[in-house]
């Protein structure tokens, strides 16, 4: 449920600042924001020596856009 509340969040803030900077929406923008979440915390777990708390977080997300 953690990562399902994190995307929301972000899918909030991403309409937040489209609706700021008077864009319009793309899904395949947002994907894109998530990716790059991804990765970058992908890169700090790695870092950080903690990949067992970032595999158990982003497991669904991997299971869902096939990336790992």
């Amino acid at each position: 449920m953690d990562l399902v509340n994190y995307v929301i969040i972000l899918g909030q803030n991403y309409l937040f600042t489209c609706r700021q900077k008077v864009i319009k929406p793309s899904v395949s923008h947002f994907k894109r924001i998530l990716v790059n979440k991804y990765e970058t915390e992908k890169y700090t777990a790695f870092k950080l020596n903690s990949t067992n708390l970032f595999l158990k977080k982003w497991k669904l997300y991997e299971k869902f856009f096939s990336i790992g």
